[in-house]
């Protein structure tokens, strides 16, 4: 085509050569970028494919070609493309945790199971994080001697925008659910003394008045780890704040008396 424009002296030689470098630099920095994110995709179909208790042993080494990909690329080293990488591993794990959640049946089923499950993937995500940042402070042992190093310094919030979030409403439904345990033991509590029967009538009130707003909160249809949802958000804030409330009622009543738990 070149040679075609040059024999007919074309206008348009300039421009299409202009084009043609545009060209071959992209299909350049495609093939960059293509052979350093090859190793990063064996990395995360690892994550994919165990279920996420077993997740944990993946999480530095994908860090680990994270950080060669930073060090070694020659397109795919700048901040907002690193960002926006870390950005999708950070989503590509939050879809991970609800597959492993199941948030439709998290407040349905057994209190203590999905309470262990919730805890299970805060110590994983914030895992993560810290990973992450005992990673940003080696960088520079990833450079040879000689080199120039170069730190990531963007703002950490930049990467964990969306998961912080989700990390919180995970945190809101820890609470709830290790605080509705707390009450649910309330059933089996036995009082002495001349109040005793007094009393339990009124650990008795609060008790039914819990269980009947956790059902119906819990047969709610919406999705509490639905970062999207800001009325499942706020739901699951109103009734966490009813249950501290209740709790705060029984030990209102258990205050002036002594009693015997029976667990």
């Amino acid at each position: 085509m070149m040679e075609l424009l040059e024999r007919v002296e074309s206008s348009y030689i300039p421009a299409f050569k202009t084009m043609l470098m545009d060209v071959e630099a992209a299909l350049t920095e495609a093939q960059d970028v293509r052979l350093h994110l090859m190793p990063l995709k064996c990395r995360l179909e690892d994550i994919e494919r165990v279920e996420f208790s077993e997740v944990k042993p993946f999480l530095l080494p994908l860090l680990h070609v994270v950080c060669l990909i930073w060090v070694t690329s020659k397109h795919y080293n700048m901040p907002v493309r690193i960002v926006v990488l870390l950005q999708e591993i950070c989503n590509l794990l939050i879809e991970q945790a609800l597959v492993y959640l199941s948030p439709e049946d998290l407040l349905k089923g057994d209190m203590e199971e999905s309470l262990g499950k919730v805890r299970m993937v805060l110590g994983i995500l914030n895992t993560f994080k810290e990973a992450f940042e005992e990673r940003r402070e080696k960088l520079h042992t990833y450079y040879e001697p000689g080199q120039e190093v170069r730190e990531w310094d963007f703002n950490s919030t930049m990467v964990f925008v969306r998961l912080d979030t989700f990390l919180k409403r995970l945190e809101m439904v820890e609470d709830l659910l290790a605080t509705a345990l707390d009450l649910m033991k309330l059933e089996k509590i036995e009082f002495s003394g001349i109040k005793g029967k007094t009393l339990g009538q009124q650990v008795l009130d609060v008790y039914e008045e819990f269980q009947e707003a956790y059902k119906l909160f819990s047969e709610r249809t919406y999705d509490c780890l639905d970062l999207t949802n800001m009325v499942g958000g706020t739901s699951l804030w109103e009734h966490q704040e009813h249950v501290h409330v209740s709790k705060a009622a029984v030990s209102c009543c258990l205050l002036p008396s002594s009693f015997l738990l029976s667990l």
